[in-house]
């Protein structure tokens, strides 16, 4: 288990003074273990080095990040992060496109907690970790590192110029001193709360002017003290998700494999088309599998007209595909010619080539009126556009070529 460096970023200038403490694995509990830690202050860039092996959570203002919550009838969290942003975009001045939304765990209502920070300041958080090759492992903002126990009390952190509230298990504000009793009166909204104060051992304050039942927890001589100590993750909700989140990372390095998957899923979606339309011929055919794929290969990449090494030129095609962007545009063209075939009988596959970007397919139907109903079929499902190339109609029925295009998700 890797030892801990805690950070409290305030100033993404390599040079600032930031305050910092490393927490041994050792430490077991997580109150008692990090009740001890040491807090130092020495500039960003140096403190970012003592990252190199260690796990690094980072608390970050509270004062940019928004909480919220967001009730969606789905419960799977990436459909949550996908509606979130409709589902809100009227509680914000902005543009949400320039917004980075994050989840936490589900509540018991069935909404979900969400903060809400602006991508420009994530984007100059990690700035610094990402020129020095160190990856953050938790990016906390400082309002749900103060402790919050479900009934009890709001809970303050004060500090010169600032204080931070929480005032619920996924809520909270800060403001400057002399507005915190503003801010106190429009958040209880007619009904006095008591209040725990974490109080610094140089905090000469007299909280009693606050006038409510007052909880008084000294002890701790930096922020970032009380911050470690009073930290729970599941009561916390991690910055770093979506395109910001370790799995990206990955899925960046891995991305190559990932074409590779989506290439394999394109055919098999355009298999079951084939199985569906002509199951019977292809049960006879399992024998010849190794035949059908070089076809299909040569159907999609029809300049591929001599094939040596499938697997060989497979990659070699992938990794063109990468290279220009089209792999995602396959699948998608796939997918949609998948479906409208599907939910149109009476026509059959005949062959279907991939070239400059679009997918061209030859089909035979039982007569013009097929056609129109997959004219009509494309024209409520804008994930292609359609082009009729030709339209030969006889007495065996019509041959049909159709050019697929991508088109709006």
């Amino acid at each position: 288990m890797r030892d801990t460096l805690y950070i409290r970023l305030r100033d993404p200038a390599p040079d600032a003074l930031t305050a910092h403490a490393l927490v041994s694995s050792d430490a077991a509990a997580p109150s008692a273990g990090r009740a001890n830690a040491v807090v130092r202050e020495l500039p960003l860039d140096e403190v970012i080095t003592l990252g190199a092996g260690r796990r690094i959570v980072v608390f970050v203002p509270g004062s940019d990040v928004r909480l919220t919550q967001v009730n969606v009838p789905v419960r799977q969290p990436a459909k949550v992060l996908q509606a979130a942003p409709f589902v809100l975009e009227d509680q914000f001045a902005e543009d949400v496109e320039t917004l980075h939304f994050a989840l936490g765990a589900r509540l018991a209502g069935g909404a979900f907690p969400i903060a809400v920070v602006a991508r420009s300041h994530m984007d100059e958080w990690l700035l610094p970790f990402r020129d020095r090759g160190v990856r953050v492992d938790a990016l906390v903002p400082e309002t749900l590192a103060v402790p919050w126990s479900e009934n009890g009390p709001w809970s303050l952190l004060p500090e010169p110029g600032q204080i931070t509230v929480r005032n619920g298990s996924f809520s909270g504000f800060s403001c400057v001193p002399e507005d915190l009793e503003l801010f106190l009166q429009m958040a209880e909204a007619g009904t006095e709360s008591s209040l725990r104060i974490l109080v610094g051992r140089n905090d000469a304050t007299d909280y009693t002017r606050l006038k409510r039942p007052l909880e008084l927890l000294p002890g701790f001589d930096n922020v970032l003290e009380a911050l470690i100590r009073h930290w729970r993750p599941a009561q916390s909700i991690d910055l770093l998700q979506g395109i910001y989140s370790q799995r990206e990372d990955l899925d960046r390095l891995w991305r190559p494999w990932r074409l590779a998957a989506q290439l394999v899923a394109a055919a098999f979606v355009l298999g079951v088309v084939v199985n569906a339309l002509e199951a019977h011929r292809l049960k006879q055919e399992v024998i010849a599998l190794r035949a059908e794929n070089e076809a299909r290969f040569q159907q999609i990449f029809p300049r591929e007209t001599r094939i040596i090494d499938l697997q060989a030129q497979l990659d070699q095609q992938l990794r063109a595909l990468h290279s220009g962007g089209n792999g995602g545009g396959l699948f998608q063209l796939m997918q949609q010619a998948a479906m409208s075939l599907s939910d149109t009988p009476g026509l059959t596959l005949k062959t279907a080539q991939f070239r400059e970007g679009a997918l061209f397919l030859d089909l035979s139907g039982t007569d013009l009126q097929v056609l129109e109903k997959l004219r009509a079929w494309f024209a409520n499902h804008h994930g292609a556009r359609l082009e009729v190339q030709t339209a030969d109609a006889g007495e065996g029925g019509v041959q049909i070529r159709l050019k697929l295009t991508p088109g709006a998700a």
